[in-house]
């Protein structure tokens, strides 16, 4: 996927997905002034590095899972010497309503860890980036940026990075296990998919982003909450029906929590 054409992605997400009401595309990778959106990395000199993406205001950045005419941000690392793998983590996303249309992603500044494996230990690292990526406000762009850096052999510890980078790793959702979440039902049924989750400790105001195959999509869910708050029930439609009864990634948003739950097909 890493390698598909951004142009191409973009004619078929405009064609396939509805863009959020006065939204128009820009088919472009120029730049636009003033420049919605600036990408470096932060290293904190333990191997651990984050992909900071600032933002202009106003203008948003797409999660992995962007929502409706939503771009998927595409990361391409093979530029680089002694990488063995770069693993990307992901904040949890906001829900982000224009119109009708919900859009996930970040506003203002996110950073990406991505925790480096190198080839050879002991050795440096030269990273070489190609990011691919949309950015929205009252048109959506098409970007392209690259970026270099290098981890030295022995790297230097930056504590004000690293907290940084931990900030932000601690924003990434929990396993669901870890996070006191837990599945209580699933049922697909007439083109909706309604799930029940306990919690250890009461819920206030939960959201549910579910991810299923490439091809779905799945709305806005009504949310019924128990009176004690451990439990809730989310009712979403989904498009098409059938991808409500495959394997389903669900992230839970609750204020500053979130916890994520992989489903096998049932």
């Amino acid at each position: 996927m890493k390698n598909r054409n951004m142009r191409r992605i973009l004619a078929v997400l405009a064609v396939l997905l509805p863009l959020p009401a006065a939204a128009q595309v820009v088919t472009t990778l120029e730049r636009s002034a003033p420049d919605p959106a600036r990408l470096d990395i932060v290293d904190g000199g333990n191997g651990s590095i984050g992909l900071r993406v600032r933002l202009a205001p106003g203008w948003k950045f797409y999660w992995r899972t962007p929502g409706e005419g939503g771009v998927p941000p595409q990361f391409d690392w093979s530029g680089s010497q002694n990488l063995k793998a770069a693993q990307m983590a992901w904040p949890a996303p906001h829900r982000i309503t224009i119109g009708d249309a919900d859009l996930f992603g970040y506003v203002d500044e996110v950073i990406l860890p991505v925790m480096i494996v190198p080839q050879k230990t002991g050795a440096a690292i030269d990273l070489a980036l190609r990011a691919e990526y949309g950015v929205c406000k009252d048109i959506c762009i098409l970007r392209e940026d690259h970026l270099q850096h290098r981890i030295a052999a022995q790297p230097v510890a930056d504590p004000q990075a690293a907290a940084l980078l931990a900030d932000w790793r601690a924003r990434v959702p929990q396993p669901a296990a870890a996070a006191g979440v837990k599945l209580v039902s699933r049922l697909e049924q007439n083109g909706r998919l309604s799930v029940i989750l306990s919690s250890d400790r009461p819920l206030h105001q939960p959201d549910l982003l579910v991810e299923g195959t490439p091809d779905a999509w799945f709305g806005r869910p009504v949310v019924t909450l128990a009176t004690d708050g451990r439990q809730a029930q989310f009712v979403l439609p989904v498009t098409p029906p059938a991808a409500a009864a495959g394997p389903l990634v669900l992230t839970l948003l609750d204020g500053g929590r979130a916890a994520e739950l992989t489903l096998p097909k049932p």
